[in-house]
């Protein structure tokens, strides 16, 4: 929880009203944040100044959002429930916006935001200081248009607001006559843009509208210059770059080209000029002012005057009194428009090498329309669209989220495995993953991708949980609204004869009757002992056979709520942990894509009534579709890579410790035996109470045994050191880019880390590497992809061996390298069973795999062919049965640009 701190401290004679304002103390947007709350606190103590509001005080409650959007909601919350505020200012992300949106709704309070933000939202309890996504484009793509560039390339970074931005501007670049040539949104951390500049410049685009954000900027802008690319003949026009973010830029590379806003600080009006010249008095002239700073301190004197109209300072009431209001702020004339958004001028400024802006365009006041329009429409189905397109930014959001969960489960998976003891450990815990990873991303979510039909998805969803789980039967139910009962959607019985089970409707009937909380799971291991069931419950589920069962709530933000129904008749079923995560985890995925299907059920149906009137819409529900596959597509993650480079990290650093620490440990260690010895030449008839400690530990064999110590822990410390070496160069997460890199390094590199799995173990021989290297030339390459090449070519070929062999059979993979002047080949080959004949045409095909239900992720050949194929190379399999297997991989030494390659699981 962020911690709250009132602000100046007020006389205590004078009645007071308090105020909350959320922004970031601590966390990665803290710097960010932290102008906005010095600009909100410097309107508060101009206000009391001026005689506060109403005649009392304004007390404002600092809190702390962490950076987190869950902080701001439960921060908000308390402030409103606790101590009672009035009114709350603040928030930085669309996500931490959200986050209070149902807080300040339920409690009908005012939250005033002063960010831009995407649009496709509207609250009556929040008021929208920030620049709107409509404004703000409109202003942009109509100042291109009038420059006469129409071919536009979208560059931005891979979060939710240039995502959702580039929906907005394809929408409107249709009314300015523009087209969108090109675009490509750049993952965080990525820092090469050597082929997005080559895109934009074959693409033949006139300008570049940009969303790009943080250090991509920095980047972008110096390689851009270095490319030769001049404002002149190519401008950038961001939406995203302020005086904040000049400062961290090469003002050279930047100067020259265009940004959109409604305030710049150059701005020479005279509430501009006063507002400036006070907040860099309070704190500090080399400060500087931009719009979202502007817009802090705007909405402050905004509630006062919306207040003061009121003549109360209670919500319900200031909201009233804001619609219609207006105030010369230092961006201009403003108005709060009915919709609680500010129409207000917008201006097109040149950036300079100052790290300031001219102004060289501005438009006459614009209304805001967060819905594009939509709000003009005169139709009974504009909420139904407006709620649809509000889906478009949630789905975004959604994904993003996506990632960042992920991110966060593969930096706490990392972060458990320490030694070696902590290694094994994680082995166990990446098996379970890999299992649920096969259920989500190869079976369940390939469906989804595959198919919005809900039928098609349910159907499909039942069967993979019956076959992971091994359920007698498995169903899935729908809850009626007009009545108790289950209504049945799909059934899945791979067990027992379905002559053998109990009709469905007969359990559907009862299991209606148990009360389920709304988030958790219904695990009864043996229904004839459970406490979980009344008698009559019970009786009857035993009369239907009925032993175990697990039965999982399925809920949707549409409203709509479904059951999971995991049988088992044969016998009592202890359930385990790993299957009832495993089912969970299911059940979300599920709602997610009934979800996705009903929304995709809706979409069709409203643009089947709008099609006349809703063009705009149909772009939308096109994006959508594909957003959800994208959403599909992010949620693979390489488990591999990501364990040995958060291995490869984490263990580096106290590795690095103790190895800097053990020779000043040794170095101690000598001076303190040193000393003890010269006491005893000096004192050799000690006290008795020093003789007898003496005695009990053994001083003679601790002073020899003492350096040795020291020295093996030196020598155990180098050697996890080579690992973490071994397992970075394995990894190459930190290369973004192709690297020229020795092939013979991956090779060994893939070795260690599957060397647990070379010795003898499970009744299985020792396997023996033979390796006869040739000499290769260092080549041009994404080295990580490749890596993941030869870890599936050798994991295949310990599967085969531990297939066959037996403790004593001799088992032994041959990895063999030549080059020659133009290509080089590598053979990795074993003395396996071979592969049947009847199935070596399906080695390449995606999915297909030779191991068991439950065990593995496949033989991965298909990914690897992907791989070797954008390398400019041929991956071959030549076996024969009873003769053995051998993989060749062929590469050209001197490749052309390779194209990146997509990480796959």
């Amino acid at each position: 929880m962020g911690k709250i701190t009132e602000g100046s401290c007020q006389p205590a004679n004078l009645e007071t009203v308090s105020v909350g304002v959320l922004y970031s103390l601590s966390g990665k947007m803290a710097a960010s944040e932290a102008p906005l709350r010095d600009a909100t606190q410097l309107a508060i103590d101009e206000i009391n100044q001026a005689g506060g509001v109403l005649g009392r005080q304004v007390v404002p409650i600092m809190v702390n959002g962490a950076s987190q959007s869950e902080v701001f909601a439960c921060e908000a919350e308390r402030l409103l429930a606790e101590r009672q505020v009035v009114t709350l200012f603040g928030g930085w992300t669309s996500a931490a916006r959200k986050a209070m949106r149902p807080v300040v709704e339920r409690y009908d309070s005012l939250l005033w935001y002063p960010l831009q933000y995407e649009g496709l939202e509207t609250s009556p309890n929040i008021v929208y200081t920030g620049i709107c996504a409509d404004q703000q484009l409109a202003t942009a793509l109509q100042w291109l248009a009038a420059q006469g560039r129409s071919r536009l390339y979208l560059l931005g970074s891979d979060y939710v607001f240039p995502r959702t931005l580039r929906q907005i501007a394809c929408a409107l670049m249709p009314r300015y006559h523009l087209c969108c040539v090109g675009e490509d949104y750049l993952a965080r951390g990525e820092a090469n843009f050597e082929l997005t500049i080559a895109a934009i410049q074959d693409c033949q685009a006139q300008a570049i509208l940009s969303t790009l954000n943080g250090d991509h900027d920095r980047h972008f802008y110096r390689q851009y210059r270095a490319a030769g690319l001049v404002p002149d003949c190519l401008p950038i026009l961001s939406v995203n770059i302020t005086e904040a973010e000049l400062q961290r830029l090469d003002p050279a590379a930047a100067a020259g080209h265009y940004c959109a806003w409604s305030y710049f600080q150059s701005l020479p009006t005279v509430a501009n000029q006063r507002f400036v010249r006070n907040f860099q008095a309070r704190y500090g002239g080399d400060r500087v002012t931009s719009e979202p700073v502007a817009a802090a301190y705007t909405q402050v004197y905004l509630w006062k005057l919306a207040a003061e109209r009121a003549g109360t300072t209670e919500p319900a009431a200031v909201r009233a009194a804001a619609r219609g209001l207006e105030w010369d702020a230092p961006s201009g004339h403003l108005r709060v428009a009915d919709n609680l958004h500010l129409a207000r001028p917008c201006y097109i400024g040149r950036i300079l090498a100052s790290g300031q802006f001219e102004v060289v365009s501005r438009t006459a006041m614009l209304e805001p329309q967060p819905w594009l329009g939509l709000e003009e429409w005169e139709s009974p189905l504009r909420p139904a669209i407006a709620s649809l397109l509000g889906e478009v930014s949630q789905s975004i959001l959604h994904s993003c989220q996506v990632e960042a969960s992920a991110r966060t489960q593969a930096a706490l998976a990392s972060e458990l495995t320490i030694a070696n003891q902590e290694l094994r450990q994680t082995q166990a815990q990446l098996l379970a993953a890999k299992a649920r990873e096969m259920l989500l991303e190869r079976q369940l979510a390939s469906q989804i991708r595959n198919s919005l039909d809900l039928e098609t998805v349910l159907a499909n969803a039942v069967a993979e949980i019956a076959n992971l789980l091994c359920l007698d039967r498995c169903l899935f139910l729908w809850y009626s609204d007009e009545s108790a009962a289950l209504q049945i959607a799909a059934c899945q019985s791979p067990g027992l004869d379905a002559n053998l089970l109990p009709p469905v409707e007969a359990v559907a009937h009862i299991v209606a009757k148990i009360p389920l909380a709304e988030t958790q799971l219904l695990s009864i291991d043996a229904v004839s002992s459970t406490d979980q069931l009344e008698f009559a419950t019970r009786q009857y589920l035993q009369r239907l056979s009925l032993q175990a069962l697990i039965a999982a709530p399925v809920r949707t933000r549409f409203g709509r709520s479904g059951l999971v129904l995991c049988e088992q008749y044969d016998q009592p079923r202890v359930w385990r942990e790993r299957e009832r995560s495993l089912l969970a985890a299911v059940v979300n995925q599920l709602a997610i894509a009934i979800e996705q299907a009903q929304l995709y059920e809706q979409s069709q149906n409203a643009a089947a009534v709008a099609q006349a009137h809703a063009e705009q819409l149909k772009q939308a529900l096109e994006e959508l579709q594909r957003t959800q596959a994208h959403l599909v597509q992010t949620e693979k993650m390489s488990a591999l890579g990501l364990l040995t480079a958060g291995l490869a990290h984490e263990i580096k650093n106290p590795v690095s410790f103790v190895c800097g620490n053990l020779t000043y440990a040794q170095e101690y260690a000598a001076a303190a035996i040193a000393l003890i010895q010269l006491y005893q030449q000096h004192f050799p008839d000690p006290p008795a109470a020093i003789r007898d400690l003496e005695a009990e530990i053994e001083l003679d064999f601790l002073l020899e045994d003492f350096p040795k110590t020291l020295t093996s822990m030196a020598v155990g410390a180098d050697r996890i050191q080579e690992l973490v070496l071994s397992l970075r160069n394995f990894s190459r997460t930190d290369q973004t880019g192709q690297e020229t890199v020795d092939l013979h390094a991956g090779l060994d590199s893939a070795l260690l880390i599957l060397s647990h799995r070379l010795q003898s173990r499970g009744g299985h021989t020792a396997i023996e590497v033979v390796k006869d290297y040739g000499t290769l030339p260092a080549i041009a390459c994404y080295p990580s992809q490749l890596n993941q090449v030869f870890v599936n070519l050798i994991g295949n070929a310990i599967d085969a061996l531990e297939a066959q062999t037996q403790a004593g059979d001799p088992a032994w993979i041959k990895i063999r390298t030549t080059a020659t002047a133009e290509q080089i080949e590598i053979a990795i080959a074993d003395n396996g069973p071979g592969i049947p004949a009847a199935i070596q045409s399906q080695l390449f095909d995606p999915f297909f795999t030779t191991k068991p239900s439950g065990k593995g992720t496949g033989l991965g050949l298909s990914i690897s062919q992907q791989i070797v194929a954008k390398h400019g190379g041929r991956l071959q399999c030549r076996s024969e049965p009873g003769g053995g297997t051998e993989f060749v991989l062929q590469l050209q030494v001197a490749s052309k640009s390779i194209s990146p390659v997509n990480e796959v699981a």
